[in-house]
């Protein structure tokens, strides 16, 4: 995985002081107000490089590019492959330009778009699916294909428009030709600057008090009323959770790590109870009466992590069913932050279920056609402890390598 990321330079809106957030931040923290505000974008964060201040000749473009960073689920014939995707790429079907950013999106502070953001923002004319080799519909061969945990944003780099020459606004150095028809291609197909970009209190809708979260958190917590609120769109939407307990005897709890639990409802397959999973995964268990009517449930972790690390997780919480004694009272101990919503972890059912079978010839084919409708979910945190680099459930006796969790906080 490419290890670098983005930083984008704003105002605090409170008082104007300049704040440098990392891509992944949904918390800007302003260090001179200490005002906390929660980022919410309308679709997908939108993202500008700013251009020399002075030597600006010509009509100043933007040109979009799309950037996905994401893990992609593959279900062959014979396995479920997995791989990290981290892309930039042209939106626009423009001869000439180069395909893509290379390095400067790194070097170089972003910013985010506003309506007194002077130039001609253009408008992409490829979805990102399109545009990024690979993303389409799945190859041939490949039963079924999905992005989990995926980030898309859409960064647009300054161009000049001297004649019938564009310049990179950056370098100063033509890089393609313009014809008139081409300019007048651009000429209509500007992209609204409006407000893009929405900054809400971190208040708790409850009681008012300030709420708690790392800077890449999507679910803030409030300890004052024990609630968890996480902000999908335009405001604050309470998160069930439930903090499971940890056996007695266990010693120190290092921290409490986040999984979606999911109950789920499968069109297409006969799978409703636990008894269902039993059978279609062939596990090693007795399908007891108590099976048939215990509900299903899938598992995921609610934190971003190599592809491999999390479909094995997602697998083991799931068949291992973690079913013991919970609480509803936020621990003193460390919350390790989600950063993996539900819709996500929703979307990765179906590649758990994939691992699991053990008739994958019956099962493959019919993957692509199956519907899956969340009916309920809660956000539980799981106690761990430190068994040198390690962090090994307290109950289950999954490890989870520390610097996997490491890893993941750049995704």
């Amino acid at each position: 995985m490419n290890g670098s990321y983005w930083q984008i330079e704003h105002g605090c809106p409170q008082c104007g002081a300049p704040v440098t957030l990392e891509e992944t931040d949904r918390l800007l923290v302003c260090p001179f107000c200490r005002t906390r505000l929660y980022l919410v974008a309308e679709d997908h964060f939108r993202y500008h490089i700013p251009p020399p201040t002075a030597g600006v000749d010509g009509e100043l473009l933007y040109i979009p590019y799309w950037r996905l960073r994401g893990s992609l689920f593959s279900v062959n014939a014979s396995e479920v492959t997995r791989r990290f995707v981290d892309a930039t790429t042209l939106a626009v079907n423009f001869q000439g330009l180069p395909f893509s950013l290379g390095l400067r999106p790194q070097v170089l502070k972003l910013r985010f778009i506003s309506p007194d953001t002077q130039g001609r923002f253009i408008t992409p004319d490829l979805p990102f699916d399109r545009a990024i080799p690979g993303l389409g519909a799945a190859p041939k061969g490949v039963f079924y294909q999905n992005f989990i945990g995926e980030t898309v944003s859409l960064l647009h780099t300054p161009l000049l428009l001297r004649g019938e020459t564009l310049y990179d606004a950056v370098l100063g150095r033509p890089i393609s030709t313009c014809t008139a028809g081409d300019s007048e291609r651009l000429q209509r197909s500007s992209l609204s600057t409006r407000r893009q970009v929405r900054f809400i209190p971190t208040l708790c809708p409850h009681c008012g008090w300030d709420m708690e979260g790392e800077k890449d958190s999507l679910v803030l917590i409030c300890r004052n009323c024990n609630t968890a609120w996480t902000c999908p769109e335009n405001a604050f939407r309470q998160v069930p959770f439930a903090v499971m307990t940890p056996p007695a005897g266990t010693g120190e709890i290092a921290g409490y790590i986040p999984f979606w639990r999911m109950r789920p409802r499968i069109e297409g397959m006969a799978l409703a109870s636990y008894a269902d999973l039993i059978r279609v995964a062939n596990l090693p268990k007795a399908t007891v009466p108590a099976f048939e009517t215990a509900p299903l449930y899938f598992w995921s972790p609610a934190f971003k992590v190599n592809p491999v690390l999390y479909s094995r997780w997602a697998q083991q919480m799931t068949i291992l069913r973690p079913t013991g004694d919970a609480d509803d009272r936020l621990p003193e101990t460390a919350l390790y932050p989600v950063t993996l919503p539900l819709a996500e972890a929703v979307e990765g059912i179906i590649i758990i279920l994939a691992q699991m079978s053990a008739d994958k010839r019956k099962l493959y084919p019919k993957l692509a056609g199956l519907r899956v409708t969340l009916e309920e979910s809660r956000l539980e945190y799981h106690p761990f402890v430190i068994n040198h680099n390690e962090l090994i459930h307290a109950s289950l006796g999954i490890a989870l390598d520390r610097t996997s969790l490491n890893y993941g906080a750049r995704m």
